[in-house]
């Protein structure tokens, strides 16, 4: 996490307001660690890619994904455009009938990935639609809404502890790569000596859960880091050449191009115009 001298609040209710729903911006900027007081924080993403700090964990963006936030310190490192929902909600809100329960159930689950895609893009879109152009019951809708939003939540976050076989494989080794530094040094044979399982196993369940194999795979967290670096911090092409253990720069522009289509000089000017 990085180091600040003063927690930075970002208050983006007005002080009467109990609710509010917007689109998530789709551009690609730095962002300083800020907190927002008094009220919780859903963020829907269906797509986007990069890193999500809250507190002192980092979270990779893999949509579609959920994050509910009540009051933690929290930036973001995005590595490719996002789209989604941001919805603001205070207590008061909820203190009517189990809403209050529900919240209360889910504070402590940060990151909560989510298969129902189309439910809950269907959901947030009507929420906005609503709070946007107000109409009769309006209130009635977006409070109901709410309490589905927060039971599909819910339901994710328990089938999420209840998770065996291939798919437990999968989650270690996508723990494993984003916690390893650097990733670039990882080694597939030694990946799966970690746990437990032979290459050919691992790549096996790699290739049924994301078509892809352990090698591919890493070679994308590789990308992903080095996006990071070249968009959310001013070190040099060099500099994260070095930070990623390639042998010389040259060998990281030849790689990143040949992955990207682009060298870290143009892909950084595109997006930091």
């Amino acid at each position: 996490m990085k180091k600040i001298d003063a927690i930075r609040i970002n208050n983006k209710l007005e002080s009467e307001q109990l609710f509010k729903i917007s689109p998530f911006k789709q551009v690609i900027k730095r962002t300083k660690p800020h907190k927002h007081d008094a009220y919780f924080e859903i963020i829907y993403l269906s797509e986007g890619a990069g890193f999500h700090w809250v507190d002192t964990q980092k979270f990779q963006i893999t949509p579609p994904v959920v994050y509910f936030l009540s009051g933690q310190l929290h930036y973001w490192e995005m590595t490719a455009i996002p789209k989604g929902f941001v919805m603001l909600f205070r207590e008061d809100i909820v203190t009517q009938g189990d809403l209050l329960n529900l919240v209360r159930n889910l504070e402590g689950s940060v990151n909560i990935n989510t298969a129902d895609v189309e439910g809950l893009e269907f959901i947030f879109s009507e929420m906005e639609s609503e709070y946007k152009n107000p109409s009769a019951n309006s209130k009635e809708m977006i409070h109901g809404y709410l309490k589905v939003v927060l039971i599909k939540l819910l339901r994710n976050k328990q089938l999420s502890t209840t998770v065996a076989g291939n798919e437990s494989v999968y989650g270690r080794f996508l723990q494993l790569i984003q916690n390893s530094h650097p990733i670039s040094n990882l080694k597939v044979n030694d990946v799966a000596s970690s746990l437990n399982v032979s290459p050919q196993h691992l790549n096996a369940i790699l290739k049924k859960m994301k078509g892809k194999s352990a090698g591919e795979l890493i070679d994308e967290q590789v990308i992903l880091e080095a996006k990071r670096y070249l968009l959310h911090t001013d070190k040099t092409v060099s500099e994260i050449a070095f930070e990623l253990s390639f042998a010389d720069p040259s060998h990281f522009v030849k790689h990143f191009r040949k992955s990207t289509g682009q060298t870290p000089q143009t892909f950084r000017k595109r997006h930091l115009q």
